[in-house]
């Protein structure tokens, strides 16, 4: 495989994993926030948070297809 496409799916699972636990923060004190008088955009966080999930689930197949001759490496080392 390509190193650029090695790169960039790296690159954007990194920022769909940032992404993920930020909106999963903001859903997690979103209810606390409220009760203190902040409004966070739970809303938004709870759409992005579905969608870039299932997104980031999916890319993450398509990194283990990529690197699976190391996957393999590593499995014979455990053994």
């Amino acid at each position: 495989m390509s190193y650029k496409l090695r790169m960039w799916v790296s690159l954007t699972l990194f920022v769909l994993w940032l992404i993920t636990g930020i909106t999963g923060i903001i859903l997690l004190i979103g209810p606390l926030a409220a009760q203190l008088g902040f409004n966070l955009p739970v809303d938004l966080a709870d759409t992005l948070h579905t969608y870039l999930g299932f997104a980031f689930f999916g890319l993450s197949f398509v990194h283990i297809a990529i690197n699976w001759s190391a996957m393999k490496a590593y499995f014979r080392k455990l053994r």
